[in-house]
This record gives structure tokens, C-alpha cells and sequence, in this order.
């Protein structure tokens, strides 16, 4: 029988603020990412976090593979590991590739440019920066494994994978492939499949 675990929103209260808080972040980066011409201060704030030195890039670069379809078996493995919560770490790669495709046809539907097609001078750091850019696929899968290894960690190093999620968005745009909503998107797009596969599972709790 698989053990409950302890979720810092694991009241029914936490988990609707939390949801509605996600919905509102899809709904307005959406919003942000169909506008033509891309909002100024989204092309300014990418460009800012963009024109960071090659030694910050180089050193996200590792952060920013978690948000591949190897985090969430990283966080599996963890689960394995330290858990042993079967149910949970196949719900944990479950839910990465649930995240990871979602976030392909989320991008079809809106099809919306990478930077480079806005700002002519951004340094690409990965790739050609070809492709369509919201949501970020990155930013979804990170989001949607900190989720489920927040269900897994002790209230203490949750911050951990919070962290590690938020920074993989970061990332994305210090290495020139998303802009600022393409992130947020992602990142509510995550959390939200995150919890709803914490809800399927069963695995959630009242936070003490």
C-alpha cells in the first residue's frame, strides 16, 4: 500500500490557490505570448537576463538538463532510492512526459517565434534558436518534477527542487531560446500537471 505523503499545499484550500494561481500564469502568458508585436518590456527583460557572462550560461547549462526528460528520472531514481515509492516514481516519469509533449502541442496551438525572430542581436547560446517558443517544454518538465520531489522531500530541501526549477527557466533565456512568457507558461503548465498527477495518484496529505 502506497504511503501517503506530506504536500505543503496538501490542504483543499492550498491545492485550489495553487491551481487557480497556475491557471491564472497559463492563461496571461498566453495571453502575452499571442500579442503582436511582442510587448517591449518582454523584449527588454529577455534582453537583460540574456546579457549575462558566458561563465553564468556555462554554469546553468548542467540546471537547464533537468528540464529534459531525464529530470524527472533523476527524481525517480530519487524516489526509488530514498522512498521507495514505486507508485510515485512511475507517476513522476509519467508525468515528465505527459509535461514534455503537452508542452509540443501547447506550442503548435500558439505558435509563437523563438527570440531570435524579435531580437536580431540576441546571442543563441544553444541550437539555431529555430522552433516555436511558447510554452517552454524546459521550463514544464522542471516545474512538473519539482512538484512530485516536493511530494518526496523533507519540508527542509524542498526549496531545493523549487530552486532547480525556477533556475531552469532561467536558463532558457540566458541561452536565447525562450522569452519571458514562453517560461512562465511553462512553469505554470508544469505545476499544474504536477498536481494533477498527485491527485490521480492519491498522494496527498493535510500539511502539518
Amino acid at each position: 500500500m502506497t504511503e501517503r505523503v506530506e504536500l505543503p499545499i496538501g490542504t483543499a484550500t492550498g491545492r485550489l490557490v495553487a491551481t487557480g494561481a497556475c491557471l491564472v500564469g497559463l492563461v496571461g502568458s498566453a495571453a502575452v505570448a499571442v500579442r503582436q508585436p511582442v510587448p517591449a518590456w518582454e523584449l527588454r527583460m529577455t534582453e537583460w537576463i540574456n546579457d549575462v557572462p558566458d561563465a553564468a550560461a556555462t554554469a546553468l547549462y548542467p540546471i537547464m538538463q533537468l528540464g529534459t526528460l531525464g529530470g524527472p528520472l533523476i527524481v525517480a531514481a530519487g524516489i526509488l532510492a530514498f522512498r521507495r515509492d514505486r507508485l510515485l516514481a512511475a507517476a513522476t516519469v509519467g508525468a515528465g512526459f505527459v509535461a514534455w509533449f503537452g508542452a509540443k502541442g501547447v506550442k503548435r496551438l500558439v505558435a509563437r517565434d523563438r527570440p531570435g525572430s524579435y531580437l536580431p542581436e540576441i546571442l543563441i547560446r544553444e541550437g539555431d534558436g529555430s522552433g516555436l517558443g511558447f510554452v517552454s517544454g524546459h521550463s514544464a518538465v522542471a516545474a512538473t518534477a519539482a512538484v512530485l520531489a516536493i511530494a518526496a522531500t523533507p519540508p527542509g530541501w524542498r526549496w531545493v527542487a523549487a530552486a532547480l526549477a525556477g533556475l531552469v527557466g532561467v536558463a532558457r533565456i540566458v541561452h536565447g531560446v525562450h522569452l519571458p512568457a514562453d517560461v512562465i507558461g511553462g512553469w505554470s503548465f508544469g505545476i499544474l500537471i504536477g498536481l494533477g498527477t498527485l491527485e490521480l495518484v492519491g498522494l496527498r496529505s493535510s500539511a502539518s
